[in-house]
């Protein structure tokens, strides 16, 4: 829940951000661009209202002076003061420009003002024409004045591009005035004048109609790249914090799938070391003299922890492939002797129910494929624990074919039928859902939680394989795993020999047990004693290592998990004490993971033995370590049917 809280905080805080960032831009931002571009027009315009002004001032003040000049009589000064209002009221508008910033829904009564200060100017310029004799046939300034005009008609193609309308009412009202002056004249040099003047203003607006079409086109451009580069910011900012609150989440499920394997590893050691306890006893009490009624009650006993075994195991499997750690192990193995040893191990159970179970071997198995043969063989125990449990009357049966074959591959396909209550086909949907079955009243009968076929169809899936349903209700069910498996290369697979039952050996060496539960040790030390080895004990991994190197001993059984320093450590430093001097070392675990055994054996132990401890592993692994103390007739006879239980 608090991690849960916190990942909502933090999408809270995200979305905030986003937010926030969305709304940085200005507000022009949510202007269309076409106004954007009007405003940038405008503003470049007045930005050249104070060059305008003063290139107009200059104008008046040159011409006033060759006026002066040419015509003292003339009185120029009301055009003159005329004209500076116009050029300080153009100047005030620019101040006030500058100070409003307008946006661009202001834009257009900024460019009217604009437009009305430039063309009062032109037509001030235009009316110079016609208000002083200085276009006369015999005037000294003619040439002066027609050159001011038209340097200020050019000028204004560049200072008011910006503003076309306003650019072209400029040009306009300042030349067509001085051609019309022209013309007047009614003389072929009127004319001609007046002719030019006219082509010089179309070629003009010509020209500002082009350059003004290539300055939108340009600020627009540059907006909308503005807009990009605003609209990437944003979706690198979102994208970062998308990017940290996926770090954060990634390093929130690595922490969280850290504490649920830490926490798988207590919990099957928490419940491993009772069970080993309750199955240690039990394997003691039935060695005891026993009458008919104790030794049912004992049976019953053993078939219930044994089930609680099994649901622990099928918890914890199913627990490692939802985490990702199901580990596979592929090796060499005969496909029929799998087959036989799964027979022999369920063979007893469907006989106690009354039902026929056969076993059907194609003729064309190979005699060796490369996969994992304990996950197989927990699939197979699975489907016909299954098979059995749902089986009233009739019979169950186990074929091994091999479906396909060449010289490098082949498919098997190992069929489990049987003759019980079968599955409805609404049901088949909801087989393979954990912690499902196919009816609710299955589970009130039979029992079970619905895990072992979820993990038999991972466990087929992570080999390469399938598992397939056909059921018909009240008609049985067939269950196929079909499981391509690579053939060895020139490598002969192990044959597992036919042995006889177990005897207990007779041994002898003094063994240390490093184990903290009170239980356990009265479980060790009559499995020792009844061994004729002579033990001793240590509660913790401290007094582990003191005892260790202060007595002599022929093998420590080294409890992985321990108050104070784990046994690990304590190994690590009995190894360090003694130096070279040997002494076996034997890992006592609930966990029998492979990166568990390669820990152990890193750590400096010799060997592996897994909780709940049996009796007949236990026997097995001390005899391999003592073998010089085992009597030589023992030796040819102990080999425990627990060595091909299903590792966990």
């Amino acid at each position: 829940m608090i991690a849960s809280a916190q990942s909502n905080s933090a999408g809270a805080v995200l979305d905030r951000q986003v937010d926030a960032a969305r709304c940085a831009p200005a507000s022009s931002a949510a202007h269309p661009i076409e106004l954007q571009t009007q405003r940038e027009l405008i503003k470049v315009a007045y930005g050249s209202v104070v060059n305008g002004a003063l290139a107009s001032i200059g104008g008046v003040a040159a011409f006033s002076l060759a006026l002066t000049a040419a015509h003292p009589e003339q009185s120029h000064a009301p055009w003159a003061v005329t004209m500076a209002g116009i050029t300080l009221y153009q100047l005030r508008l620019a101040r006030a420009f500058a100070r409003t910033k307008p946006d661009p829904d202001d834009a257009p009564r900024w460019d009217t003002r604009l437009s009305v200060a430039t063309t009062l100017t032109g037509i001030g310029w235009g009316a110079s024409a016609w208000i002083f004799p200085t276009l006369g046939p015999h005037s000294p300034v003619a040439i002066i004045h027609v050159l001011l005009l038209a340097g200020l008609a050019t000028g204004s193609a560049r200072l008011l591009l910006p503003l076309r309308p306003s650019c072209i009412a400029f040009l306009a009202a300042v030349m067509i005035p001085l051609a019309a002056r022209f013309f007047a004249e009614l003389n072929p040099a009127g004319i001609t004048a007046g002719g030019c003047v006219l082509l010089f203003i179309a070629t003009m607006i010509s020209a500002i109609i082009h350059n003004h079409k290539t300055l939108a086109t340009a600020l627009t451009l540059r907006l909308e790249r503005e807009a990009l580069t605003g609209t990437l910011q944003i979706e690198n900012r979102i994208r970062e914090g998308r990017e940290t609150e996926l770090r954060e989440a990634r390093s929130r499920a690595e922490s969280a799938n850290r504490a649920k394997g830490e926490f798988l590893a207590t919990i099957s050691h928490e419940i491993r070391t009772p069970m080993n306890g309750v199955l240690g006893m039990l394997r003691v009490v039935r060695d005891t003299p026993l009458n008919d009624d104790q030794r049912h009650y004992l049976k019953t006993a053993s078939d219930s922890a044994e089930s609680l075994l099994a649901l622990l195991n099928d918890v914890l499997d199913f627990s490692k492939i939802e985490a990702g750690r199901l580990e596979i192990e592929p090796a060499p193995f005969p496909p029929s002797t799998i087959a036989r040893a799964v027979t022999d191990l369920m063979l007893t159970r469907a006989r106690d129910k009354g039902l026929q179970f056969d076993l059907q071997l194609s003729d064309n198995l190979p005699g060796a494929v490369i996969g994992d043969a304990t996950r197989i063989r927990q699939i197979l125990v699975n489907l016909i624990g299954n098979a059995i449990k749902f089986t009233e009357r009739g019979r169950v049966e186990l074929s091994v074919i091999c479906a396909e074959r060449n010289e490098s591959h082949a498919v098997l396909h190992f069929t489990v039928r049987d003759t019980g209550i079968g599955i409805d086909s609404n049901a088949l949907e909801k087989l393979f859902h954990p912690f499902t079955q196919a009816e609710a009243s299955m589970t009130r009968r039979y029992g079970g939680t619905g895990l072992g076929l979820v993990i038999s169809l991972r466990l087929a899936q992570a080999m390469g394989g399938a598992l397939q349903v056909q059921s018909t209700l009240n008609r049985g069910s067939v269950f196929r795993l079909i499981l391509p498996c690579k053939l060895p290369d020139g490598i002969k697979a192990p044959e597992i020999p036919d042995v006889p039952s177990f005897v207990a050996p007779t041994l002898a060496g003094h063994v240390l047990v490093v184990e903290d539960d009170s239980v356990n040790q009265q479980v060790m030390d009559l499995f020792l004693r009844k061994l004729h080895v002579t033990p001793s004990f240590a509660l913790d991994g401290e007094v582990a290592v003191t005892t260790a190197i202060s007595e002599p001993f022929d093998v420590v059984l080294m409890d992985c998990q321990l108050p104070g320093i784990d046994g690990l450590e304590a190994t690590r430093r009995i190894r360090q004490k003694l130096g070279g001097k040997p002494l076996r070392i034997i890992a006592v675990t609930a966990n029998a993971s492979p990166h568990v055994r390669e820990a152990c054996l890193a750590a400096g132990m010799d060997d592996f033995l897994t909780k709940p401890v049996r009796f007949e592993l236990l026997a097995s692994v001390l005899e391999r370590n003592l073998a010089g103390q085992a009597s030589k007739e023992n030796a040819s006879r102990i080999r425990s049917p627990a060595l091909s239980a299903i590792r966990r």
